[in-house]
């Protein structure tokens, strides 16, 4: 009888084990399941942010390469600067324009470039608003206009940072400094 009631108490044990073990298999699928369902909503709700956003992003994102000049060499960039200055100032009928660049620091992806010239409170301001326009990747940092007392000019001098990316063989671009 002893051993009949053994039997009985091991296969109720057995039978208990095997209920636990499912318990605990099925409570870990449910929790893999909901965590997959959570990562499908949150694709599904990425993917729905980039369908709106697109054309913004896209244009922020424009806006943003228009700030650096994609050049090959620090060198080619600074000379790019200099063409595009002394065009401008031609093409504003403005007197010479003195570039005086600073010694280039291993590619921090900026450059100070010193910019000065004389002419009429006008002139400079013309100046100042076609060269954001026009140049967005050079960054103002100091600007000074005064007036020389002999000539009755205004003197105007800026130094920048002449913001910049290497392009790479293959067309990329390098990752260089920042803003």
């Amino acid at each position: 009888m002893m051993d009949s009631m053994r039997n009985k108490w091991v296969l109720t044990g057995f039978i208990w084990s095997a209920v636990i073990l499912i318990t605990l298999y099925n409570s870990s699928e449910i929790k893999r399941l909901k965590l997959a369902r959570e990562e499908i909503e949150t694709l599904r709700m990425d993917e729905q942010f980039w369908r709106q956003h697109s054309e913004s992003t896209a244009g922020i994102t424009a806006e943003g390469n228009r700030l650096f000049l994609d050049v090959e060499s620090v060198d080619l960039g600074l000379l790019t600067i200099d063409n595009h200055v002394k065009k401008l100032s031609s093409d504003l009928s403005l007197p010479p324009v003195v570039i005086n660049k600073q010694p280039v620091t291993a590619s921090d992806g900026q450059v100070p470039v010193d910019i000065s010239f004389t002419g009429s409170f006008a002139d400079a301001f013309r100046w100042f608003k076609s060269l954001d326009k026009e140049m967005p990747f050079l960054k103002a940092i100091n600007l000074k206009i005064s007036i020389d007392p002999v000539s009755n000019k205004a003197v105007t001098t800026g130094s920048y940072f002449f913001r910049y990316r290497i392009k790479t063989g293959d067309g990329a671009q390098e990752s260089s400094g920042g803003i």
